[in-house]
């Protein structure tokens, strides 16, 4: 069989998860265990450097520091513009 696991996940989440079992007919544990099985064989065969967080932790101070240069309106820097260039 296999363990149990237990995780607390937002609302928009299980919404997501649940369309999706529905549209697809798996079941949670099935996509919950694939998801796993993919992401952690993404993390062992792609270079730490080249993964993008799913989500950035900033502290109070730093967000403020980004609410301040939001509110500037500051232009970009010339690195912001080289990345951006990169993409075009």
């Amino acid at each position: 069989m296999g363990t149990q696991i237990s995780a607390h996940i937002a609302d928009e989440t299980r919404r997501q998860m649940e369309a999706f079992v529905q549209r697809h007919g798996v079941t949670k544990a099935r996509l919950i265990e694939d998801a796993l099985q993919h992401h952690l064989l993404a993390l062992r065969e792609i270079p730490q450097d080249l993964v993008i967080p799913g989500r950035l932790v900033v502290t109070e101070a730093s967000l403020a520091d980004i609410a301040d240069a939001l509110a500037a309106g500051a232009p970009p820097t010339p690195a912001l513009r080289e990345l951006m260039a990169e993409d075009a």
